[in-house]
């Protein structure tokens, strides 16, 4: 009993022991065995075993278990690169399919390795099926289908996103020549970087009146206040140079001038008595949004009354801004005559000026017109202002 028992251990053991060494299969030669005859010499000849063959391909993938991939290889054929590589000792295939001595029926070896010391010349090319690329290799000798290898095939990077543009510019409105600061900071590019930004000014006719490139990644910057009316457009650009730019990044800016004509018309009246007409030109300097000086030379011609007489007038006037209407001036002033330098109401003199106005009609930085009262006297006859003092209204026009 023990004997047979041995002798059928022995027994598997020999089985399994063969099974194993069939299932490796070295090669040193080919073209005893071939899939196909005679050797091919050239790719189109490939391409035509492969269309004649077509059935006896589709066997040979079934019993090679990957019968999934016989469409793929009989479709692309046609249209895949096909190059000549020559294979050393050790390349390692894990099947191939051929017929015994060229004939019969197809049939497969597994893990098959190219053992001769000389490389063997073979077709190789690639197939793709589903997410993988399938590289086969045909010996030239036989037109056996091996395959080589099989890789995922690579995932395409997603296109790169457009960044996204936010700003602000403060202050949007200032003097001509004032720094601005424009701060682009809330931008962001969602795969990668920005790597700059281009500011510009964009006159209200659509014409880009500058163009400034910020560059090393910077997303704030200052610049001078353009006169007039502008927009100010920020671009930003990322890592890979997509621009964008969006309706946060456009801010409407006013500049304005510190200078401005001015023109006044009006009338005077001195209870001594005496009544004038008077008109003065001149210009205004802003120093700030509320206060500006206001240099004004003119004529007031003397038209009723006894005393008085026409007088050239060189003011000058600091003005107070207030509610956005209204105004109070206060100043000095030139009163030049060629009358009775003894009489008061007839002299030369050094006037103090007091004034206030309001705007009636126009815009602020657009031309306007306000109405104003005034009243002047010279500083040695302030305790004499109600019979010699002058009081006046007029009409005030900024251009």
């Amino acid at each position: 009993m023990k004997k047979i028992t041995f002798v059928i251990c022995l027994a598997l053991l020999c089985l399994v022991t063969f099974t194993s060494a069939q299932a490796v299969t070295n090669i040193s030669e080919f073209g005893r065995s071939p899939f196909h005859k005679p050797p091919l010499t050239t790719a189109e000849e490939l391409v035509a075993m492969v269309d004649g063959k077509q059935a006896e391909i589709r066997k040979g993938f079934a019993m090679a278990g990957r019968e999934e991939l016989a469409e793929p290889f009989i479709t692309q054929i046609r249209t895949t690169d096909i190059q000549v590589v020559q294979y050393p000792k050790g390349t390692y295939m894990p099947w191939m399919f051929y017929k015994k001595n060229g004939i019969g029926t197809v049939r497969v070896a597994k893990d098959v390795t190219w053992t001769n010391e000389e490389p063997f010349p073979g077709f190789t090319f690639d197939v793709e099926h589903g997410d993988s690329i399938v590289t086969f290799v045909i010996p030239l000798a036989c037109g056996n289908v091996a395959l080589m290898s099989e890789r995922p095939k690579p995932v395409a990077p997603p296109p790169n996103q457009a960044p996204t543009c936010a700003m602000t510019v403060t202050p949007t409105k200032a003097f001509c020549g004032e720094p601005i600061t424009i701060d682009a900071g809330g931008s962001a590019d969602s795969d990668g970087s920005i790597s700059k930004m281009i500011v510009e000014v964009v006159a209200p006719d659509g014409t880009v009146v500058s163009r400034e490139e910020i560059g090393e990644g910077a997303l704030s910057t200052q610049m001078a206040m353009p006169c007039g009316d502008n927009t100010i457009r920020v671009t930003v650009v990322d890592n890979e140079g997509v621009e964008a730019t969006s309706p946060q990044c456009l801010t409407a800016v006013q500049g304005v001038d510190r200078f401005r004509p001015i023109a006044d018309v009006g009338f005077f009246r001195q209870f001594d008595p005496g009544t004038y007409l008077f008109g003065r030109v001149g210009g205004e300097y802003r120093l700030t949004d509320q206060f500006s000086i206001l240099g004004l030379v003119g004529v007031a011609p003397h038209v009723d009354g006894n005393d008085g007489e026409t007088a050239i007038l060189i003011d000058v006037l600091g003005e107070y801004t207030f509610g956005s209407r209204y105004y109070v001036d206060f100043g000095v002033g030139g009163w030049l005559t060629d009358g009775d330098s003894d009489l008061e109401t007839e002299d030369s003199q050094l006037d103090l000026i007091l004034g206030m106005g309001a705007r009636i009609f126009g815009e602020p930085e657009e031309f306007n017109t306000s109405l104003f009262i005034e009243v002047r006297s010279a500083f040695d006859e302030l305790d004499e202002l109600r019979e010699v003092g002058r009081f006046g209204a007029g009409l005030r026009f900024r251009f």
